[in-house]
């Protein structure tokens, strides 16, 4: 017996029984069903909650962070960077500044 047979033997007996159950017995399985179905419906709004408390959540930290912190941020920035952005220098030098930084560390006196 192969799984479609089986499935399709299971079936047929299953719908037989139930065909055979009394009135009480299939108005408890009714109002389980109906529980099972309300329980489905409230995860759902229940999720969507969550997301939106979440995101809210989230944006009130980001802003709290930034209104704080940013004074700190700007402040903590390297003169060093703002040079190099300001300066009208060629970035070709930038670019392979790992080379030089190397140069530097295994020649001290060269520089």
């Amino acid at each position: 017996m192969n799984e479609r047979e089986f499935i399709g033997k299971a079936k047929s007996t299953l719908d037989r029984q139930a065909n055979n159950l009394d009135a009480a017995t299939l108005s408890r399985l009714n109002q389980a069903r109906q529980a099972a179905l309300q329980q489905i419906k409230r995860p759902a709004k229940n999720r969507q909650a969550w997301v939106t408390a979440g995101g809210l959540a989230a944006a009130v930290l980001l802003t709290t962070i930034f209104l704080f912190r940013a004074e700190e941020i700007a402040v903590s920035t390297n003169i060093d960077e703002m040079e190099i952005i300001a300066s009208n220098d060629g970035l070709d030098l930038y670019e392979q500044l790992d080379f030089y930084i190397w140069m530097a560390e295994e020649d001290p006196g060269a520089g």
